[in-house]
Parts: structure tokens; C-alpha cells; sequence
């Protein structure tokens, strides 16, 4: 997958969680946050984006992730080792 195409996934699955989220305000970024999801809503973006990719990553491969780039970082960079 290219990296549009994994940040196509995220936007969708923030979408999901956040319909109300004008699509042109989801950008590498930003952070989820900033777009009015809590905790919960992260969580369900993440598990969302990889169930779409295909992978099955450990809660602590996303330390230190900060805004929608670095969540597009870290699915693409374990896409790109399997």
C-alpha cells in the first residue's frame, strides 16, 4: 500500500467515529484530538485502520505517536516488514 492509500483508511475510520468531522479538516497533522475524538473513538480508529490492513500490531507499536502522520507512519512501516 502507498502512503495515500493507508491514510485513506485512517480518514475513513475517523470518519466512522466522527461523521461530523469535515473530511478536508483530516490532515497528517493533526492529531485525532484536535478532531474531537476521545479515547475510545482513537482506539476504535486504530483497530478499525488495522483491520483494513490486515495487521495485528501490540498497543505499545503506537507509543509516542502524536498526530494522523505518525499513526500513517507506523501501520505503513509494519505493512512494508510483512
Amino acid at each position: 500500500m502507498t502512503r495515500d492509500e493507508v491514510f485513506a483508511v485512517v480518514r475513513e475510520n475517523i470518519l466512522a467515529v466522527r461523521a461530523e468531522v469535515d473530511p478536508a479538516d483530516i490532515r497528517e497533522d493533526r492529531s485525532m484530538h484536535e478532531l474531537g475524538c476521545d479515547s475510545l473513538d482513537r482506539m476504535d480508529v486504530v483497530v478499525g485502520s488495522l483491520d483494513q490492513v490486515g495487521l495485528e500490531l501490540r498497543p505499545d507499536r503506537f507509543a509516542g505517536v502524536r498526530d494522523i502522520g505518525g499513526l500513517v507512519d507506523v501501520l505503513l512501516e509494519n505493512l512494508n516488514e510483512s
